[in-house]
């Protein structure tokens, strides 16, 4: 199994973008892989496994830009 682990600390807006997360997380996992979202001190870890590294990249890809979504609405 490969995995890709992200990190995303921030002093404001990780509460929300942490509930957010988890949220996504704690819906029914994506057949391609797993992830798991852990918020330690002001930091977020994401960490995305999966058999494949085409499911790798496409959970990752889903992810990274939900993140931005919820970073640029949490911004106006």
């Amino acid at each position: 199994m490969m995995e890709v682990n992200f990190k995303i600390c921030s002093n404001d807006k990780i509460d929300p973008l942490y509930k957010s997360l988890l949220a996504e997380v704690n819906q029914s996992s994506p057949k391609k892989g797993k992830v798991r979202v852990e918020l330690n001190d002001n930091c977020i870890n994401l960490f995305i496994s999966s058999n494949t590294l085409s499911g790798l990249r496409a959970i990752s890809n889903s992810y990274l830009n939900l993140i931005y979504a919820i970073i640029n609405s949490l911004s106006v």
